[in-house]
C-alpha cells in the first residue's frame, strides 16, 4: 500500500521528486526483503514435494507436473519430475545436469547463481541478492498466519516480470511467476521438511551409458 501511495503521488504532485521517490522505494524494498529473508535464514536444507501449474494468459491451462525438490544451501538443489513426463535436474554449484529420460539424453550445462535466471535459488534467503535483483514489497494477506512478498526485477531481461512468494506460519507455501507474455506458473508447497539431513551423493552425478550425453559447458 505504502508503494503504490507513494508511486502515484510522484505521479500527481509535482512537488516530489524522482530521487525521493527512488530512495524510497529502495528503503521500502529494503524492509520488505529483510523480513523475507528473515523467514528463510534458518533453513539450510528443504525437501517438498511440488505441484506445478502453467497457465496461458487468458487462463487457459498449459500444463500441470508434480515434482520433487530437494536443496541444500547455498547452491545446491535436486528437482525431479515426476509426471506427466519424468525428468531430473540436478546441480552441484558448478555445472547443472538435466536428464530427459524420453529422449534419453543427459545435458550439462555450466550453473549460474544468478537468482534472475534460476529464482528458486530466492529460497536461500539472502537479503543483499534479492535486494540488488528485484523491488520488493509485502502483500497484506487477510488470512491468518499468511503473508506474501511480490517481487518486481530491477532490469528489463529477467525471465519474469513478476514473482511472488506465500508463507504459511513461516513456512513456504506457494511461488508464483509471470512471465513477459502474460503466462502464469504456480508452485505449490506440500509435505515440507526444513533442516533434514541430506545424503551428499544426492549432488554427485555419474553418467549412465547408455544415455547420449551433450556437453554444453565448452570445457575441455
Amino acid at each position: 500500500m505504502k508503494y503504490t501511495i507513494l508511486f502515484l503521488a510522484c505521479l500527481l504532485l509535482p512537488g516530489i521528486s524522482i530521487h525521493a521517490q527512488d530512495a524510497e522505494l529502495d528503503v521500502l524494498s529494503r524492509e520488505a526483503a529483510e523480513s523475507l529473508s528473515s523467514l528463510l535464514r534458518d533453513m539450510e536444507t528443504l525437501t517438498a514435494e511440488v505441484n506445478v501449474l502453467t497457465l496461458e494468459q487468458d487462463g487457459r491451462e498449459i500444463q500441470e507436473t508434480t515434482s520433487r525438490l530437494i536443496m541444500q544451501k547455498p547452491d545446491h538443489f535436486s528437482w525431479e519430475t515426476l509426471s506427466p513426463y519424468p525428468e531430473l535436474l540436478v546441480t552441484n554449484g558448478s555445472h547443472i545436469w538435466r536428464f530427459e529420460y524420453d529422449l534419453e539424453q543427459v545435458t550439462i550445462e555450466s550453473f549460474s547463481d544468478d537468482i534472475n535466471r534460476t529464482p528458486v535459488l530466492l529460497l536461500n534467503g539472502n537479503a543483499d541478492d534479492i535486494t540488488e535483483t528485484y523491488y520488493v514489497s509485502q502483500a497484506a494477506m487477510e488470512l491468518d498466519g499468511r503473508q506474501r512478498f511480490i517481487l518486481s526485477p530491477r532490469v528489463y531481461d529477467s525471465l519474469y516480470t513478476r514473482m511472488s512468494l506465500t508463507f504459511n506460519n513461516d513456512r513456504i507455501e506457494e511461488m508464483q511467476f509471470e512471465s513477459s507474455l502474460g503466462q502464469k506458473t504456480s508452485l505449490t508447497f506440500a509435505n515440507l521438511e526444513i533442516n533434514a539431513a541430506i545424503d551428499p551423493l544426492l549432488f554427485m552425478i555419474e553418467l549412465p551409458e547408455d544415455m547420449e550425453v551433450i556437453d554444453n559447458t565448452g570445457e575441455p
